[in-house]
């Protein structure tokens, strides 16, 4: 019988508000700098003695803040580091500018070791996976312009699919589902002045497939690489900007 999960505790959506507020306290005063007691805290933002104490541990967590205790205790901002800096700039994370080319442009370096794995992984089960997308964007030409992109990102979710889940299965998969995201408001038929790109886009896919399936990563390194092939990416990515 599975484990029963437990509940998330109503708190923590407020201690991650006072966190925060006590993180912005923090790198106002300055690394090393007393933030006050723990009581202090609490009265000046008035929580709960345990929404306090969730708030500090997630501050603990990404070394924004630590706490002493005995004479001259309290809670105080943390060390500076370039590990610390660069936790506090990802929290909470915000991305300036369009999504979509700073996903792409990730994507495209992370692609030598996503099908290097997918070689090294590869099964009938894999190859088989991917000739059924290759069928998919196939039928897609024809189509609307939504369904022929999702089709093609759907290829490359299954090349990420293919070797056993790692962090670079992760990391890939999770920037596919922002450009899937990205691209949502794609609507309509594919213009008339995109089929030569589309055609070679398709075309460009099948040949990467084909030789990810051959076990040659450097052929797909190279179809991947068609100066169509990403152009086609860049202008419907213009286009779906709502």
């Amino acid at each position: 019988m599975p484990p029963t999960r437990r509940p998330r505790s109503a708190s923590v959506p407020r201690a991650e508000t006072i966190a925060e507020r006590i993180a912005e306290r923090a790198r106002e005063a300055g690394p090393r700098a007393r933030l006050g007691s723990r009581q202090e805290l609490r009265e000046a933002y008035g929580v709960s003695i345990g929404t306090l104490h969730e708030a500090l541990r997630l501050l603990q967590s990404t070394g924004e803040i630590s706490v002493r205790t005995g004479p001259g205790g309290g809670v105080f901002a943390g060390e500076s580091s370039a590990l610390s800096d660069l936790v506090r700039s990802l929290h909470p994370l915000n991305i300036d500018g369009p999504l979509y080319p700073q996903t792409a442009r990730v994507l495209e370096a992370l692609r030598p070791l996503v099908f290097a794995d997918a070689v090294d992984g590869m099964t009938a089960a894999g190859a088989m996976s991917l000739r059924q997308r290759v069928t998919a964007l196939t039928a897609a030409r024809d189509g609307d312009l939504q369904t022929f992109v999702r089709s093609s990102l759907e290829v490359f979710a299954t090349i990420v699919s293919i070797p056993p889940a790692g962090i670079l299965t992760a990391v890939a998969g999770s920037i596919l589902r922002t450009q899937m995201d990205t691209l949502r408001h794609l609507s309509g038929p594919i213009d008339p002045q995109w089929r030569a790109d589309v055609d070679r886009h398709h075309d460009a896919v099948s040949d990467m497939v084909g030789a990810l399936i051959e076990r040659d990563a450097d052929g797909a390194l190279g179809r991947a690489s068609d100066p169509a092939f990403m152009g086609l990416f860049a202008a419907v990515a213009a286009r779906a900007t709502p």
